[in-house]
């Protein structure tokens, strides 16, 4: 690697030797900048790695990339320091100049952190895109690096997501990488909040993202020695949201059961504790598992300037056993908030208005008591001297007398949010426009656990822009998407993360639910399949993919359909128009991302299949449609919330239960198939010295005979194996060594049979790479 680092007060020579003859390209960055300034130094040697295929010193361009503030000594360039004089906190500027023949790329930021945006906007330039799950490095290399001028300013101080469980899909499942994972990315795409909603106990359960207790019932780690029962999904709960049944792993069919090394599909925090725990130690471990999560992901998270938010709901519901020793809600409030204080970093605490209040509405002594209760906790707020700030949120804005209400209500100092209505059927609420002098948060649906469910597909791109376009207009200050799987849901998360900075295509808006988005498919389809065509049958469906199952929370069912297929087909036509174009794509990287998708709409197609089958009572139709749904599913699993859609395949009644009925026999067990490696859960950034753990799948009909990590440092040198060790079924284990440098990797698997298989697709010519951060 190549980071020239430069004293802060002076602009001198004292960069590693370049080769002019062989040409280069240095990365300067001041020694004594903020780390995140030298973490947009690193980044920027990732991508110009990733994108050329060499390192940035062996670039057959000369020139030098400088990232900076907008008044650091080394801004040496007027043009650049006048282009960059206005610049605040998280805005940046991008510029090419010359001199002598010689090229220098600047990122400028008005704050570290806006240098560290900037870098990661220049890596969008080489062509980089980044999603939830991870980046998009197109295949085909950049031959040079093109000329950049431009000028970034957030139009939302705060932009990020909002994610849920509740059900299989989302955080639930997700351990301390996962969160990192989402974070690094949030960071990519430029957003910097993310916040988590806690059901108390009875509405309906208990979760442990939030504990409450009295003084004296944690220590100085906030580790707390007094608790209840507290659980996130697992596959053998008995009772849950959705109506899912219990049901080992082990039991899954069509290979389904290869994906899961444990009967109990499960969070870390909840490993030997399925499904609920049962002692009162069990249940201090799970919230003290819990407390040690966040504390290693908002820890991250606050380095890489994510804001972060947790928080329940208001009034204060307390646990019956706490409920037995006091209700006092001031109390209770300072404990959980002093807690919080000693557990883990935290930016906001959230009170949530009750979700009856969209569904029933509410009286006036239901919005009083709620005014009394935030009153109250705002006073344990004060008495604990915590360092993170309140909020309200809800499943609307506020009380259905006048949503704007709570600003008239509450200290200016509190941010007010709300979702949109209707499981983001309704557009955001006009009332954000009359509430004055506060922060206000406007959290758009990426996806609703209703309608085509989350275990189907919701393209909602286009209603991404009119969301976005409708919060810039009502004067919100925070806009973030409401979400449960990260991959699927790649188009409409990077069109509300742009949508935060730039809405050039205000143009030719209109007030339409859903906003045209042939310009955002194009490019998103270049960069993901390498040509700007297959954009257009996304574009086509953005907000008209079928639903193919009965509406209900979270998935639906697959309730038997009278109307034949035949007259069903044509709603699924855009499956075989992407299918046509699929010898148009070039590229391994290209063709396996393509292939998610074609699988994806393969997989919804086959379920509608499946429906019209057990309605022409055609049992052998209906297990033929299945298994093709099935395996198109496990074509395409690839995450954690991929994961929670085979979790429902299995566990919810009304799909594969009711499937086999209709069948009047068990569903075959092997995995039918293609062999394929499969990572849920991809870091590219770590703490120095961080061991990453790596979970592998080897999924195929057979053990594979090995699966082996290799590993070096970024840009070259020799490769190291790292055998993995098996755990169970198709899956592995691994642990890369303390990161000091950074690095890239692929891995590499034999099949039963001797065919070779290797993740990611593109590898080994272009690997998965992880950045230790400075």
């Amino acid at each position: 690697m190549k980071i020239s680092l430069l004293p802060a007060s002076v602009f001198v020579a004292c960069f590693l030797p370049l080769c002019p003859a062989r040409g280069g390209i240095e990365v300067r960055v001041a020694a004594d900048a903020p780390k995140q300034e030298q973490l947009a130094a690193k980044e920027v040697t990732r991508y110009l790695c990733l994108r050329t295929g060499k390192l940035p010193a062996n670039i057959t361009q000369i020139g030098t990339v400088v990232v900076s503030t907008r008044e650091a000594a080394m801004l040496t360039d007027a043009t650049v320091r006048t282009a960059a004089a206005g610049l605040e906190a998280h805005q940046f500027v991008l510029k090419t100049t010359v001199t002598d023949g010689k090229k220098t790329w600047w990122i400028v930021g008005g704050d570290a952190q806006g240098a560290l945006y900037g870098a990661y906007r220049f890596a969008e330039k080489l062509g980089a895109r980044f999603y939830l799950h991870g980046d998009v490095i197109p295949d085909e290399r950049l031959a040079a690096i093109p000329d950049i001028e431009e000028t970034g300013k957030p139009i939302f101080p705060l932009r990020g997501v909002n994610p849920w469980g509740s059900h299989p899909f989302g955080f639930d499942a997700w351990s301390s990488d996962d969160y990192k994972a989402v974070i690094t990315q949030l960071a990519k795409m430029r957003m910097n909040f993310i916040g988590i909603h806690c059901y108390p106990e009875g509405r309906p359960y208990a979760e442990p993202t939030v504990w409450h207790g009295l003084a004296g019932d944690f220590d100085e780690q906030g580790r707390v020695k007094t608790s209840y029962v507290a659980r996130y999904y697992n596959t053998l709960i008995t009772t849950a949201w959705g109506g899912y049944r219990p049901m080992k792993t082990g039991d899954y069919s069509l290979g389904g059961a290869l994906l899961f090394e444990d009967d109990a599909w499960m969070p870390e925090v909840m490993r030997g504790h399925c499904p609920l725990p049962v002692t009162p130690g069990d249940c201090n471990d799970v919230f003290n598992r819990t407390g040690t999560q966040f504390h290693e992901a908002f820890t991250f998270a606050r380095q890489l300037g994510v804001k972060t938010c947790i928080g329940t709901e208001t009034p204060l519901i307390l646990p019956k056993n706490l409920a037995a020793r006091s209700t006092d809600a001031r109390a209770i409030y300072e404990a959980t908030f002093r807690r919080i204080m000693v557990a883990h970093p935290l930016d906001y605490f959230w009170l949530w208005t009750p979700e009856g209040w969209t569904w029933e509405g509410n009286k006036p002594e239901q919005y009083a008591a709620t005014i009394a209760d935030v009153r109250t906790a705002i006073r344990a707020l004060k008495d604990s001297g915590a360092p993170f700030r309140l909020a309200t949120c809800g499943w609307v804005l506020g009380p259905q007398h006048d949503r704007a209400a709570l600003d008239n209500d509450l200290p200016k100092d509190i941010p007010m949010s709300g979702i949109s209505r209707g499981f983001g059927t309704t557009e955001v609420d006009p009332a954000f426009a009359r509430i004055s002098g506060r922060e206000k948060w406007a959290i758009p649906w990426l996806e609703g656990d209703s309608g085509p469910g989350l275990a189907g597909v919701q393209l909602w791109a286009g209603r991404m822009r009119r969301d976005a376009m409708d919060a810039r207009e009502y004067g919100c200050t925070g806009l973030m998407g409401l979400q449960w799987r990260t991959e699927i849901l790649s188009p409409n998360a990077s069109a509300l993360a742009q949508a935060a900075w730039n809405q050039d295509w205000q143009v030719a808006a209109n007030k339409d639910r859903s906003l045209p988005v042939g310009d955002y498919y194009a490019d998103w389809a270049q960069a993901n399949f390498g040509f700007a065509q297959a954009g257009k049958v996304f574009a086509a469906i953005d907000g008209k993919v079928p639903a193919v199952t009965k509406d209900g929370c979270p998935s639906g069912s697959l309730a038997p359909i009278e109307e034949p297929w035949e007259k069903m087909a044509a709603r699924f036509a855009f499956v075989d128009e992407l299918e046509k174009l699929r010898t148009e794509v070039k590229g391994a990287g290209n063709l396996d991302r393509f292939d998610y998708w074609l699988n994806t709409f393969s997989y919804l197609r086959a379920l509608m299949k499946t429906r019209c089958a057990m309605g022409a009572k055609q049992p052998d139709e209906v297990l033929k449609a299945w298994t093709t749904a099935y395996t198109c599913l496990l074509a395409s699993v690839n995450s954690p919330g991929a994961l929670a859609m085979v979790v429902n395949m299995e566990n919810h009644p009304g799909w594969g239960p009711a499937v086999a009925e209709s069948i009047g026999k068990p569903f075959p067990k092997d995995y039918a198939g293609k062999p394929r490696l499969i990572v849920p859960t991809v870091r590219s950034l770590a703490r120095q010295d961080e061991t990453i753990h790596l979970k592998i799948i080897a999924l195929a009909r057979q053990p594979v005979r090995r699966v082996t990590v290799k590993l070096r440092r970024l840009g070259g040198g020799d490769w190291q194996d790292l055998p993995a060790r098996h755990v169970a079924r198709a899956t592995y284990s691994v642990e890369l060594p303390p990161l000091h440098d950074d690095v890239e990797y692929h891995i590499t698997a034999e099949t039963a049979d001797g065919r070779n298989l290797v993740w990611p697709a593109t590898a080994p010519a272009l690997n998965q790479t992880i950045v230790t951060m400075p």
